[in-house]
């Protein structure tokens, strides 16, 4: 068994870390190009481009749309609760919902039930921003997914579901149970 020593001894002087042979091996073989989570990302930076490429003259982001088609589906929602299915930060949707208010396109009621909540409804505004960008939303997936063969994307989505799915079993090696 080797000894988990550094792979050359420090000089005098060098502030450097000292790398172990485990290290090096593992440096040596990463590949960013083959890295999940940077492919993930960069697939998100490109739905984020041709969603603004799609819809630059709208002025809506892809979460205050799928926020505005929550509330058309569900009116009434409470900001928690809006945040909860849009899977983001109650923080983040606060700020989103103050600016998506001030727009016109969302209406703020007090909650009947709770004095410190609101609920959410949409707006006309917000309706009439939901006729024009709707009719363009499938050319956005199609365009994101346009590079997988046919027969790949719906399980490239389901891929993405488990992924993205907090719920979903996991095996002890990692992997997804489903």
């Amino acid at each position: 068994m080797p000894p988990k020593h550094p792979v050359r001894p420090a000089r005098a002087g060098s502030s450097r870390p000292m790398i172990t042979p485990e290290v090096q091996v593992l440096l040596q073989n990463f590949r960013l190009e083959n890295v999940p989570s940077h492919l993930l990302r960069r697939a998100h930076f490109k739905a984020e481009e041709i969603f603004a490429n799609t819809f630059s003259r709208e002025s809506v982001t892809p979460r205050q749309k799928a926020a505005l088609i929550l509330l058309h589906q569900d009116p009434g929602l409470s900001q928690n609760a809006l945040a909860e299915r849009l899977a983001m930060d109650r923080n983040t949707v606060a700020e989103m919902i103050k600016r998506m208010h001030r727009g016109g396109l969302i209406e703020r009621r007090p909650s009947p039930t709770d004095a410190r909540a609101y609920q959410l409804y949409i707006a006309p505004a917000g309706v009439e921003l939901l006729c024009r960008v709707m009719p363009r939303d499938a050319t956005v997936e199609d365009q994101l997914l346009a590079r997988l063969p046919e027969e790949y994307r719906s399980l490239f989505v389901k891929c993405l579901r488990l992924i993205a799915d907090d719920e979903a079993p996991v095996k002890n090696d990692g992997r997804s149970a489903a």
